[in-house]
This record gives structure tokens, C-alpha cells and sequence, in this order.
């Protein structure tokens, strides 16, 4: 498994809906990992008024610059819902291949 290090910072969504938040997002990486294109994963988000923004790191390569902007209605669909999840994991797969320069 993967080593997920996710640092993140949340304005308006409440303590309980950030920890769903921070689970989905490490589950979805570390799946993202089985594939084997990386082995550790440095993962900073940040939501403010709503608008959040994903930056990574990948076995120490970030060649990415521009965060990953998400929406939250997404990332809290994808607690719950599996088609909000894949398509999570689809806009977190083409941004790592950008963080890899693939």
C-alpha cells in the first residue's frame, strides 16, 4: 500500500463533513497507487469559501505547478455516491500523470 501523506486546511466545511472529505481523498489516491505509478504520495488541499484547490507530490517529483481545482459538491457526492468517486478518481489520475510529466 501506498504511503499517503494528505495536509489539509478547511474554511466553511464542518469538522465531521472535513474527515469524510480527507477519507475519500486518501482512499482514492492509495487506489490510484495500486496501479504502481508511484509509492508515496505528498497531498495538500485546501477549501475556502467552498472553491478547493489539490497540489501533489509523487515519489518526489512535482512537475505540476497548477493546483487541481475540485469542487466540494463533488467530493462530498463521492462519500456517498460510486459514479462521484470515479470521476474523483479519473480527475486525480489525469493530474498525476501532469505531477509525473507523463
Amino acid at each position: 500500500m501506498a504511503e499517503v501523506d494528505l495536509t489539509a486546511a478547511f474554511s466553511t466545511v464542518p469538522a465531521a463533513e472535513a474527515e469524510e472529505i480527507k477519507r475519500v481523498i486518501v482512499e482514492t489516491v492509495q487506489q490510484l497507487a495500486q496501479d504502481g505509478a508511484f509509492k508515496k504520495a505528498k497531498i495538500v488541499f485546501t477549501e475556502s469559501d467552498e472553491r478547493c484547490g489539490l497540489t501533489a507530490e509523487l515519489d518526489g517529483v512535482k512537475r505540476e505547478g497548477v493546483p487541481l481545482q475540485l469542487d466540494i459538491d463533488q467530493l462530498e457526492d463521492a462519500k456517498t455516491s460510486a459514479g462521484a468517486r470515479a470521476q474523483l478518481k479519473e480527475a486525480l489520475r489525469l493530474y498525476f500523470r501532469r505531477v509525473l510529466g507523463k
